[in-house]
């Protein structure tokens, strides 16, 4: 009988504004004083799960376009990446 793989989490690099990187830190330093051991990981985990949920392919697409629009213009360097197409 075969055994089930042991499930693992990778590690992957994001890139966050100065002020979602300070609330994702307060989020998780909040957590911690309640007394969970909690990390920022477990944070964007959450975000993540909840997105996948709560929104359709069709729709994240759209909305990704709208939000990588809109970011551009406040952070030049996030153009030079490319742009995706409306």
């Amino acid at each position: 009988m075969a055994q089930p793989t042991a499930k693992a989490y990778h590690r992957t690099t994001v890139y966050l504004t100065e002020e979602q990187r300070q609330w994702l830190r307060r989020a998780a330093a909040k957590a911690q004083l309640e007394g969970l051991t909690v990390s920022a990981s477990d944070v964007i985990r959450l975000a993540l799960s909840r997105l996948q949920e709560q929104v359709s392919e069709k729709q994240l697409h759209q909305d990704l376009v709208a939000h990588v629009l809109a970011e551009a213009k406040q952070y030049p360097g996030r153009a030079k990446r490319g742009l995706p197409r409306r």
